[in-house]
């Protein structure tokens, strides 16, 4: 129920942040909102379950990208998580500072991963304006813009597992 809960989420999100952000004028600098779901993931979900959850949103957030190698985007989810998973047994993530701290840092290598595999599997990312300039010259302004929603999506997802967790082990009828 939590997992289903947490991929619904997810793809409301992503299916009305576009539209949202073609409206206000500001699609420049897109929050990576699934990258923030998957670390979220990664900090509070057992692994096999954790990676399996990575690879949906990853395919999900495939879906709504264009103009991007296919796959790339769950090569890049499996990476946060499995950089959430590393997180999570050194370290205890308290309040929203550290929520966008981690959102931010998550974000950084998030873009410096998606270069490095564009760079080795599709042929033509040096060619044209849409190269590895542009992916450095946009790699900390959307780290900006992700880290505040890092601490709101932290804060609702918790909420959401609040709501689709059992409380006890009984059910009393």
């Amino acid at each position: 129920m939590r997992s289903a809960a947490i991929l619904l989420a997810t793809f409301f999100m992503l299916a009305l942040l576009s539209p949202l952000l073609q409206d206000a004028g500001v699609s420049h600098y897109v929050p990576d909102l699934a990258l923030v779901v998957c670390l979220y993931i990664g900090m509070t979900t057992p692994f096999e379950k954790s990676i399996v959850l990575a690879l949906v949103i990853g395919a999900l957030r495939d879906g709504f990208t264009s103009g991007q190698a296919i796959g790339l985007s769950m090569e890049v989810s499996v990476l946060a998580v499995l950089l959430a998973v590393r997180l999570s047994r050194r370290l205890v993530l308290r309040g929203p500072v550290g929520a966008m701290l981690l959102a931010f840092v998550g974000s950084l290598l998030a873009s410096l991963a998606e270069l490095l595999l564009s760079l080795v599997f599709v042929r033509s990312f040096t060619e044209g304006a849409s190269g590895p300039g542009l992916v450095l010259k946009a790699m900390v302004p959307q780290a900006l813009v992700t880290a505040p929603f890092g601490a709101m999506l932290f804060w609702l997802l918790d909420r959401l597992d609040a709501l689709t967790t059992r409380k006890n082990e009984t059910v009393f009828l």
